[in-house]
């Protein structure tokens, strides 16, 4: 397969590539690959991460090889003899190899299908962003945006240098923040905090999200001011979560941002027809507080004075 993959509608629905390592399976959004290619010979790197093994050129582009299995430091049978296959996987606005010993089939399932990890294994920093389970095998989702960044240093939020803004507005602002990544939240936090948005909720995906968005509304008698929700999550997606909350009446006037690395120009029409008032790519986090204050702008969020500058 090649080429990029269109997200298809806002029905919570996935494809999964999945891909095996030894007598374990693992599974891909198929959003997220470009081609599965033959092993291939690569150039070795000094002062690599070990799960690197080295680099290669694919046409005209040169491409990291990861090898996954020693990063979760497990021995694949095809892999220990030279073999394997190679996913080429695109993951914010870099392309990369992924080593496995094969590549099984692709499946359709929904988020819905999709289990978080137990919190033991969130508790301890695993790379997996979800479980399931598909002909009664077990499919493991791994987190790819926190083994980007301990691997080759890719963020997926990136931490901009600017001086703290603790406005007294900006800490009357509810955010509620969903992102089945730890790795990702914690860069999105530290983003949000030093322009000074510390009102946070954090979600760990859709489906508690859109849980939240409705308990703020019952509960507190408002509904949040702004939602930043990432696409590929557990449970239920950000496609899925705004949709829901533009058909509901009550809370239809909340905007929602999509933060991913799936937004680009082949997905934004995609984003725009669930609801989404704003899209932006990661890890471009001074935009997405542009898009934020754009939102809140538009909102009447932002007092006079300030809004006017």
């Amino acid at each position: 397969m090649s080429g990029a993959v269109r997200l298809e509608k806002n029905s919570n629905e996935l494809k999964l590539l999945i891909f095996r390592l030894g007598k374990t399976l693992f599974g891909v959004n198929v959003s997220r690959v470009r081609e599965v290619i033959e092993r291939t010979k690569t150039i070795s790197l000094p002062y690599a991460h070990p799960a690197v093994e080295g680099v290669f050129k694919l046409r005209d582009e040169v491409i990291t090889l990861v090898k996954l299995g020693q990063y979760f430091n497990m021995t694949g049978e095809e892999i220990k003899r030279g073999e394997g296959a190679i996913i080429i996987v695109e993951f914010n606005h870099n392309r990369y190899g992924i080593l496995v010993d094969s590549v099984e089939e692709i499946k359709t399932s929904t988020w819905k299908d999709i289990e978080p990890p137990a919190d033991f294994l969130i508790d301890s920093g695993a790379p997996l962003t979800g479980i399931t389970k598909v002909n009664d095998k077990t499919i493991l989702i791994a987190d790819f945006e926190k083994i980007t960044e301990e691997i080759l240093g890719i963020k997926g939020a990136n931490d901009p240098e600017v001086i703290p803004d603790n406005a007294d507005w900006k800490h009357q602002i509810k955010i509620i923040l969903a992102d089945d990544s730890s790795t990702l939240r914690r860069s999105m936090t530290k983003v949000l905090n030093k322009f000074g948005y510390d009102n946070i909720t954090i979600c760990n995906n859709g489906q508690q999200a859109w849980d939240t968005v409705q308990r703020m509304h019952r509960e507190e008698h408002a509904p949040a001011d702004i939602v930043i929700s990432d696409i590929e999550m557990p449970l239920m997606d950000g496609l899925r979560l705004a949709s829901l909350i533009k058909e509901d009446q009550s809370l239809g006037n909340t905007p929602i941002i999509l933060f991913s690395s799936l937004v680009n120009k082949e997905n934004m029409e995609i984003g725009r027809k669930a609801g989404a008032d704003a899209q932006v790519s990661k890890p471009e986090s001074v935009e997405l507080i542009h898009a934020l204050e754009n939102c809140l702008r538009s909102r009447g969020r932002i007092p006079e004075e300030v809004a006017g500058t």
